[in-house]
């Protein structure tokens, strides 16, 4: 009795994976919604990759460490933006130098705040929609420690992110 119940569980499921359609599986390697590609450039000789080393970046309203973000030594950052409101603001601190409890004791911190429109784009069935970004505007604040990204530039006027295979900022530090 119990091969036989197990026989019938593994029909049914069999038959439920064979009546998938190909439309109904979202595969992994479709576009989703992209994230904002930055690459860092040293400001003196502005065809050089730079490093912004121990680096320490955190969104606003939210008190985690953006993953791979946790006093790293990278030339590029990936930033999720928010698809929920038309602004997503980031702190990223270079330099950084953590205490044991891990708050910050010194460093040199920037605000990076991205202003856009969102589009919504249907992208499949099993997929659904990805969020589009539109104009997209990077302001950056330095606060009472001075700018250390001295400017940012665009890939080009009027940005739209749509995907993440490319760089959409350079900044230049």
């Amino acid at each position: 009795m119990k091969h036989l119940k197990l026989y019938l569980v593994v029909l049914v499921a069999s038959f439920s994976l064979l009546t998938c359609e190909r439309d109904d599986l979202c595969p992994e390697t479709t576009p989703t919604t992209p994230s904002l590609i930055i690459d860092f450039y040293n400001n003196n000789a502005q065809d050089s990759r730079k490093n912004a080393t121990n680096l320490y970046v955190i969104g606003q309203d939210n008190e985690d460490v953006l993953d791979g973000y946790n006093v790293a030594t990278v030339n590029q950052v990936v930033l999720p933006l928010r698809t929920d409101t038309d602004t997503t603001t980031f702190s990223l601190t270079r330099n950084t130098v953590l205490d044991d409890d891990g708050n910050i004791t010194s460093g040199n911190t920037d605000t990076v705040t991205i202003t856009y429109a969102t589009e919504d784009v249907y992208v499949s069935r099993a997929c659904g929609y990805k969020t589009i970004f539109k104009n997209v505007v990077v302001t950056i604040d330095g606060g009472t420690d001075a700018n250390w990204i001295i400017f940012a530039q665009p890939e080009n006027d009027n940005l739209t992110i749509e995907d993440e295979t490319t760089t959409h900022y350079f900044f230049y530090h």
